[in-house]
């Protein structure tokens, strides 16, 4: 029951509601409310009272809130974990199973979170850890895109809450002053000439405590205070809406403009390793297909869909 009061309020975050209202809303009595609102506040949601004029939400304590998720975007069903091991993982066990386009996955603490080419990734309470399901209707070729779909996403919805100007480091991670602020991590499952579903997967430093010394920052370090994770979670999660339906259009040209914009590699001289082969060169461009366009060292043009990517000091 207190879920449904919680969802009332946040429906009608902006003003009172009487007590009175909500009981005859939710067919239950005055007395309920009351007691589920103060079990709510225990919980750390502060919520005002006022004789007269009834109650009114005003912040939620730092966990995710699938409520709010819900009435703020489409997506859905949520499976909120207070700790799992990896959401990509748990997302991909609800898409074998059949679970909708849209499906979310979020957690407080991951205990088994993996970044780019299966390396740790450490995902404490305080971080934004989430997943979620995409049947795209589309080939397998296109799938190296949705990089760049979902990092537009996160960097044009941390300019817009924050006024920070993150960068993307080819294919998928997001830095800020040379420091990784967020992985994303793609799991796609196809037959040669269709995907069947993807699994998307965003981890982002907001504000857990990183290390003074360590090459990873988080958004409270940036801003100067905690931030709400929910309200940075949809407003992502709208922003991959939009570029999505680019997407779905093939309108690729307009999502690698946005894209080589933020870009910190294009430019570069970096060092690309693929399966045990390494190229070294100088970045020229990005294509459509989101392939990085290597001039390397010997002269030859590479152009390359997969890669870890490190940059040399000296060009």
């Amino acid at each position: 029951m207190a879920k449904d009061i919680l969802t009332f309020l946040i429906d009608n975050r902006d003003t009172f509601v009487s007590g009175e209202y909500i009981a005859k809303k939710l067919g239950i009595t005055r007395q309920a409310v009351s007691k589920k609102v103060n079990q709510l506040k225990e919980d750390g949601f502060k919520i005002y009272s006022k004789t007269n004029k009834g109650y009114r939400l005003v912040s939620f304590p730092d966990i995710i809130v699938p409520e709010f998720i819900v009435l703020e975007t489409n997506f859905k069903p949520i499976f909120h974990h207070d700790s799992t091991d990896s959401t990509n993982l748990q997302a991909r066990k609800h898409a074998l199973d059949g679970f909708p386009e849209r499906t979310l996955i979020v957690s407080e603490i991951q205990t088994a979170g993996r970044g780019r080419m299966g390396r740790e990734w450490q995902s404490p309470r305080g971080g934004l850890w989430f997943s979620f399901i995409m049947r795209p209707r589309c080939v397998p070729s296109m799938a190296p895109i949705l990089n760049f779909v979902v990092a537009n996403a996160v960097a044009k919805a941390m300019n817009e809450l924050y006024g920070i100007e993150p960068s993307m480091k080819w294919p998928n991670d997001i830095f800020y002053g040379g420091k990784k602020l967020c992985g994303i991590g793609i799991l796609v499952s196809s037959d040669i000439d269709l995907m069947h579903y993807v699994v998307i997967g965003i981890g982002i430093n907001v504000n857990n405590q990183l290390p003074k010394d360590s090459s990873f920052i988080s958004i409270s370090e940036i801003i100067g205070k905690e931030t709400d994770r929910n309200m940075l979670m949809a407003s992502i999660l709208n922003k991959f809406k939009d570029e999505y339906t680019h997407f779905e259009r093939k309108e690729f040209s307009t999502i690698m403009e946005y894209s080589k914009q933020i870009s910190n590699t294009i430019g570069n001289r970096v060092r690309v390793s693929f399966l045990g082969v390494e190229k070294r060169g100088k970045v020229v461009d990005i294509d459509d297909t989101g392939a990085l366009i290597l001039e390397e060292d010997d002269g030859t043009v590479s152009h390359i869909l997969a890669g870890d990517v490190d940059f040399l000091r000296h060009i």
